[in-house]
């Protein structure tokens, strides 16, 4: 069944995420899960607290294979809805994911990036970017499902941490399939959950830039000594995925 992609860009501006079920190449995810265990475990041997809380990693992904696939980044429905909101001219600035294992806890409710204009907060804008999720793994409720409060990508961010921490906003679990693609507004609050099974729950995530602004970082998040891009698997892309990814950090040959 065709994606309807004015439904999916609505659905983006009000509750502020939609989801494209069973979207994503099953075999490209059985590859990443499969190449992501030993860097974790490397990242957890390194960090064994963790760096986003208790037995939970933020890791960043190289573009390069086993962890690029064209399926992720090339998608003609998944770049239509994000540039109808972005503008044709965006572009991809990270590739990284949040993984919990057993141990972890409940993430504090929180947004993934600051509001444009701290002076006015109650100004309502369009994002500046959006957030592409997909997981290598089905989410259950036993393994640390993604939480989000709808509807508050807009609101007064102090307010809404409050209330929401204090239990007064209902977080939505959102049970994602393996395949299934997450297109969210980084500013609506979320939070990770804990993960009660013996499994780690990779959680990956593209993130996708109006022209003028970046977030991009010069190395992986606890992943630093992987080049992000080199130029030579650079110049193998489409010329498309070229332009998406023209302001990563590239590496020389």
């Amino acid at each position: 069944m065709p994606t309807d992609i004015d439904e999916c860009v609505a659905e983006i501006l009000d509750i502020g995420h939609c989801i494209l079920p069973d979207h994503f190449p099953r075999t490209a995810l059985e590859e990443c899960r499969q190449a992501f265990q030993p860097l974790l475990e490397d990242v957890a041997g390194r960090i064994p607290e963790g760096n986003r809380g208790p037995k939970r990693w933020a890791i960043g992904l190289p573009f390069a294979p086993p962890f690029y696939h064209s399926a992720f980044f090339n998608d003609d429905t998944v770049i239509e809805i994000v540039s109808r909101i972005l503008g044709e001219d965006m572009h991809i600035s990270y590739y990284g994911t949040d993984t919990p294992i057993s141990g972890s806890e409940y993430q504090h409710v929180h947004a993934d990036l600051p509001f444009l204009f701290n002076e006015e907060p109650g100004h309502r804008h369009p994002p500046a970017l959006l957030s592409v999720r997909f997981t290598f793994v089905d989410m259950t409720p036993e393994n640390g499902p993604f939480e989000v409060a709808e509807r508050t990508q807009h609101l007064v961010r102090t307010e809404i941490l409050e209330r929401a921490n204090a239990g007064r906003i209902p977080l939505k679990p959102l049970l994602l399939k393996a395949g299934d693609v997450l297109i969210s507004d980084p500013r609506t609050v979320h939070r990770g959950t804990p993960n009660r099974t013996d499994m780690p729950r990779p959680f990956a995530v593209i993130v996708h830039n109006r022209h003028w602004y970046n977030i991009s970082r010069e190395r992986l998040e606890a992943n630093e000594d992987t080049p992000m891009l080199t130029e030579a698997f650079y110049r193998t892309l489409s010329e498309r995925e070229q332009e998406l990814l023209r302001k990563v950090p590239k590496t020389t040959d």
